[in-house]
């Protein structure tokens, strides 16, 4: 607890002073995030302790806000355009490296029709960020929609953060920020096992979105 509390706060610190390497590297963070490469917990806790320390009208919040939306762009056009442009040699190595990518790209590949910016949104939303950018350059989708879909998903999650915790700094002030981010960072994971728990097969995943399947 004390190190997490340690980190966070160092960073917090490099942030609201202005630091050029830490918004770089809070910008790297959330594009290798897209990526593949975990980082647990440090884009998270930046955006909620942030809200929470500052209220979500501060520049903080905007210039944390901006950071992570631009490297969550980033990450995934570095995805989507390696897989266009080299195809299935990249998505073979990226199998390699992710077993779980071809079935899940399998599950994807029927769904981005005419709604391909909402199907964008929620496949992320779903916590499937590498796999949807690789579907989304495997079927050659059209780079606008899967930019809007990309930036509509960084609204809805990152915004639902910033709202959350700047609620938190306003209710609960004096609460402990380290215990404040863990405490939503948990919800949100009982929140993803519940949505994971009590969905349809992988086969009906998305089906329910506007011009999807519908059962017969």
């Amino acid at each position: 607890m004390e190190l997490l509390d340690s980190i966070i706060n160092q960073v917090m610190a490099a942030l609201g002073q202005g630091s050029l390497a830490a918004t770089v590297s809070l910008f790297f963070v959330v594009a290798l995030t897209e990526m593949g490469v975990p980082f647990p917990f440090i884009m998270d806790a930046t955006v909620i302790m942030t809200s929470f320390q500052n209220g979500i009208l501060s520049p903080q919040v905007g210039q944390v806000f901006l950071v992570v939306f631009l490297g969550r762009q980033f990450g995934a056009a570095v995805l989507y355009w390696l897989t266009r442009l080299l195809g299935t040699p990249f998505i073979h190595w990226m199998q390699n490296r992710f077993p779980s990518v071809m079935n899940r790209l399998t599950s994807l590949e029927t769904k981005f029709g005419n709604q391909a910016i909402w199907a964008v949104a929620i496949a992320r939303l779903s916590s499937l960020l590498t796999v949807t950018a690789i579907a989304c350059g495997a079927l050659r989708l059209r780079y606008y929609k899967f930019v809007a879909g990309v930036a509509l998903s960084s609204l809805i999650f990152d915004g639902a953060l910033i709202i959350i915790g700047s609620g938190a700094g306003a209710f609960l002030p004096h609460s402990s920020p380290t215990i404040i981010v863990i405490a939503i960072i948990v919800l949100f994971a009982l929140g993803w096992g519940g949505y994971y728990l009590f969905k349809p097969r992988c086969k009906k995943t998305l089906s329910e979105l506007p011009g999807g399947d519908e059962e017969k």
